[in-house]
């Protein structure tokens, strides 16, 4: 299941360094466990790694998991051997681990999605972009919405829903969330929903982590009448502005790495473990220019370089 890559020079100038006698000794020693995977997967993992070492102003450890060797013993063991003072679990393997580390060492999760009834007890920030950064975007990109319709499954979402409501009140909108236990029923709402649009003054959101859609039939179809009658959909799910939708915000690896690392120092504070999932705040936009286009979407120059992708690709 693990095997130790390497540990940081930073580990060792700790140790050397008196306590209380410099920078050094000022900084916990963290370690970062996750899967070893192939390419893109392993450039993702190394760039929150570079975010990791410039917030903590040193370099972290690596541990790898494997599927052929289980042994989390080991993985202790050799945590504890380095003198680790917190560990960050990266992906879902890393959160299948993670509850086993945190009986020995304050732990962060990362990089994966995750609900706090997923992991409690535990801290980190889920893949799951926030709804406020994705309310703050929409206002940008097109100021005449007033309404976002959402139509959600409550056993993934509710969470997420319930964040999103606080944050379109704080900004003027109203957000009309509609909750669906199956696909036949959210197909019905859909279609509802497509009947009654009659402008660009209301918006539809689709969720990243969304049962509710039917990604084959459902979504096509959405993204068409959307086309036809001129209104916004805009979705935490990047391949959906590949599709059409207008806009989409996807995770910034190195931001959150920076932001991991700042938790990881947090759950050594005197006060106690911090006991909480964050959404993602740490986010990069994605915009279908040719939907923009036929929606009569016009962007300053200052807008255009905060896309960080755009659709089509030239």
């Amino acid at each position: 299941m693990f095997s130790r890559l390497f540990f940081s020079l930073g580990l060792i100038l700790c140790l050397l360094w008196p306590i209380g006698g410099g920078a050094w000794a000022q900084t916990p020693s963290v370690a970062i466990v996750y899967p070893d995977v192939r390419e893109p997967y392993r450039s993702v993992f190394m760039e929150i790694a570079r975010g990791m070492e410039q917030e903590l102003g040193q370099p972290v450890g690596h541990y790898l998991l494997s599927e052929r060797d289980n042994s989390t013993q080991k993985l202790l063991s050799d945590l504890k051997n380095d003198r680790v003072d917190v560990v960050v679990t990266l992906g879902r393997a890393g959160l299948a681990v993670a509850k086993s580390v945190a009986a020995e060492f304050p732990v962060v999760i990362g990089a994966t999605m995750m609900r706090p009834d997923e992991v409690q007890g535990l801290a980190g920030i889920s893949l799951t972009p926030a709804p406020e950064a994705m309310f703050d975007r929409l206002k940008k990109l097109v100021p005449d919405v007033k309404k976002v319709t959402v139509i959600y499954d409550p056993r993934q979402t509710a969470w997420e829903i319930g964040h999103a409501e606080r944050a379109a009140s704080e900004r003027g909108l109203t957000l009309v969330a509609q909750p669906t236990g199956n696909l036949h029923d959210s197909s019905e709402l859909f279609r509802q929903i497509l009947v009654e649009v009659k402008d660009n003054s209301i918006a539809l959101w689709l969720p990243r982590e969304n049962a509710a859609m039917d990604e084959q039939a459902l979504l096509p179809e959405v993204l068409r009448e959307a086309w036809e009658k001129n209104f916004v959909v805009f979705s935490s799910n990047l391949d959906h502005v590949r599709k059409g939708a207008l806009f989409s915000l996807y995770p910034d690896n190195f931001g959150m790495g920076r932001s991991l690392a700042g938790l990881a120092k947090q759950q050594l504070h005197a006060d106690g473990r911090s006991e909480s999932v964050q959404l993602l705040q740490d986010l990069l936009v994605a915009v279908n220019l040719r939907t923009a286009e036929h929606l009569g979407l016009r962007f300053s120059s200052q807008t255009r370089r905060e896309f960080a992708m755009v659709f089509p690709v030239p």
